[in-house]
């Protein structure tokens, strides 16, 4: 499992360039110092469109890639983080107010957890506020140019769906590339068997030729 720049032991990213770029050559920063020739990518959350962008950056290196959770959202919500860091240009104290406290842990009870009480809610709020704020608003400043878009990759891949997360934008209609698990968004957490069946039967068919890794992107 990959902390990202900023996040957990991992060093602060470069000031140049945007945080997705630095993330990206980050997580193939690993991979060379693992000495990989090639693996296979699990993102989640916010992670799964760095996945992704690494994954476009650098095909010739994945082999099969998972996206769980991902995050596909409606525009209102991409409108809504452009409101928020234009209210942050005027008053930058209101992001860092939502992000710790009980207003943090209301924005994970709503979007982890869809609502639903659980006492993994205190973990979730422990670890994004050890999280610098800045990293917080970077990740969000990143989602606005992609988060509308569909996942597409060059390698095989699949997505997989908590039936009652309500942060992303389900597919009315399942795809190929699909699977549901019932869960919310907090899917790695609390159904992390089902979920790992899922990855296992999709990579199954390859891992005596590609036995390497799994990496987890959060």
């Amino acid at each position: 499992m990959v902390e990202l720049p900023g996040v957990g032991g991992s060093p602060m990213p470069s000031t140049r360039g945007d945080y997705l770029h630095s993330a990206v050559e980050a997580l193939e920063a690993v991979r060379r110092a693992m000495g990989f020739e090639i693996w296979n990518v699990l993102g989640y959350s916010t992670g799964s469109r760095i996945a992704e962008a690494y994954v476009k950056t650098y095909p010739e290196y994945i082999y099969r890639t998972v996206f769980l959770c991902p995050l596909k959202v409606e525009n209102y919500k991409i409108l809504l983080l452009r409101f928020c860091f234009w209210v942050d240009r005027f008053i930058p104290a209101i992001i860092p107010w939502l992000l710790h406290g009980r207003p943090l842990k209301f924005l994970i009870l709503l979007f982890g957890f869809s609502l639903q009480s659980n006492s993994l809610i205190g973990k979730w709020q422990s670890e994004i506020s050890t999280c610098p704020v800045q990293i917080l608003k970077e990740t969000a400043r990143m989602i606005i140019p992609m988060g509308t878009r569909s996942f597409s990759v060059p390698v095989p891949f699949s997505l997989i769906w908590g039936d009652m997360d309500i942060v992303p934008i389900k597919p009315g209609k399942p795809g190929r590339h699909d699977y549901f698990v019932h869960t919310n968004h907090a899917a790695p957490m609390l159904v992390a068997d089902k979920i790992s069946e899922i990855i296992i039967t999709f990579l199954k068919y390859h891992e005596e030729t590609y036995p390497d890794a799994r990496l987890l992107v959060r």
